[in-house]
């Protein structure tokens, strides 16, 4: 099995779509590789281990009769952290790698200077009732707020709406990310947000009426949402609306990445824009531009790869990459000289200090200083 198919199955591990068999193996490899005590081995070593492990997963990867192992955020955390070693020691596309490079090469095991190290993005947000008042959400825990017609629950940086029978007091409440952080949310419909980094959401205590609305005021959001045919639900961005009965999608609002994008993953929506109108199917997305809709086929698995836990780069700029890395790590990018136009493409874990994302960057002749929370580019 190439290594490439199996970071993709650390993929479907984090995405939740690993089969039984699947979850079993990947836990087994951790444990194993865990216990073998990497820091001890040279580099040598440690790459003919990974390599004898490569090589048995292999070669039981189509057996059916594992047991079922549930998921759970501990073992999640866990499963993630070791794939950011693997794709850091992986070779090929899973390296950074300069579009005008022949060949790729395994990233060379050096460590920036401490002084250019911050840690990633953590689960934090603010919550703000309809009477203004404001709770931390990472320093608070259990039952946090019983108003407005809601039970509101937060742990573990998943904050839960539960709705009372008495609808009549529904008001609305606002979640915001800043940069640095991420969260989730449950609405009192039980569908799911997962709010991405700098992003808020805007959002009622309870659905009343014909129609469930929200509306992400800036930021992405990924979005689960509880199927009712006969109470739609709508998201409103500052272009459009998207409106759905029950499925997953992505809505990228960034002021500075360009028009909304809005990704279908499963189900079905459609982006409305005043009187224009288009539906997209699974594995489209949808953005206004030029006064027009264009219907788009990306590739799913990079565009909601910070929902399972890692940057996905494919044939950007090194703009368009410290805009991700500014979001979040909380850093303010300026530029020295002349930006490079050199196109950059892989893939790393969100779990991995900034040290280790600018070191990929830096093997391809881009050097970095960072003051504070001020990240300069050189070249």
């Amino acid at each position: 099995m190439e290594k490439i198919i199996f970071l993709k199955l650390i993929d479907n591990y984090l995405a939740g779509t690993a089969s039984p068999a699947e979850q079993t193996l990947l836990e087994e490899y951790y444990k194993r590789l865990e216990a073998s005590g990497l820091a001890e081995l040279s580099p040598q070593q440690e790459e003919a281990l990974k390599a004898a492990m490569y090589a048995e997963i292999r070669n039981r990867i189509e057996e059916t009769a594992a047991p079922v192992v549930s998921i759970r955020r501990r073992i999640f955390v866990r499963i993630a952290a070791a794939a950011a070693s693997l794709v850091l020691l992986a070779a090929g596309y899973w390296a950074f790698i300069g579009n005008n490079k022949e060949t790729s090469n395994v990233v060379a095991q050096k460590e920036l200077p401490s002084s250019l190290d911050l840690p990633p993005g953590k689960d934090a947000a603010i919550l703000t009732l309809a009477d203004g008042n404001q709770i931390i959400l990472d320093s608070a825990t259990g039952t946090i707020s019983k108003q407005d017609g809601a039970t509101i629950v937060n742990l573990d940086g998943l904050v839960t709406y539960s709705p009372s029978t008495n609808k009549t007091r529904t008001a609305w409440h606002t979640i915001t990310t800043a940069r640095g952080n991420q969260y989730q949310l449950v609405l009192p419909d039980g569908s799911k947000v997962f709010l991405n980094s700098a992003s808020s959401l805007h959002f009622p205590s309870s659905f009343t009426g014909s129609v469930r609305e929200v509306e992400l005021t800036s930021g992405e959001a990924y979005f689960d949402i509880a199927k009712n045919a006969a109470m739609p639900f709508h998201v409103k961005t500052r272009e459009m609306t998207v409106e759905v009965s029950g499925t997953h999608f992505n809505v990228n609002a960034y002021s500075d990445e360009g028009p909304v994008a809005t990704t279908l993953v499963e189900g079905k929506v459609s982006v409305n824009l005043g009187a224009r109108s288009v539906s997209i199917k699974p594995g489209q997305q949808a953005v206004f531009s030029n006064n027009n809709f264009l219907i788009t086929q990306p590739d799913i698995n990079k565009v909601i790869a910070w929902r399972t836990g890692f940057f996905d780069f494919d044939n950007m700029e090194i703009s368009a990459i410290m805009r991700q890395i500014s979001r979040w790590y909380d850093v303010d990018v300026v530029y020295e000289g002349k930006i490079t136009t050199e196109k950059f493409g892989g893939r790393i874990s969100r779990l991995l200090p900034l040290s280790k994302v600018l070191k990929l960057l830096e093997e391809n002749d881009v050097k970095f200083g960072l003051e504070g929370k001020r990240l300069v580019v050189k070249s």
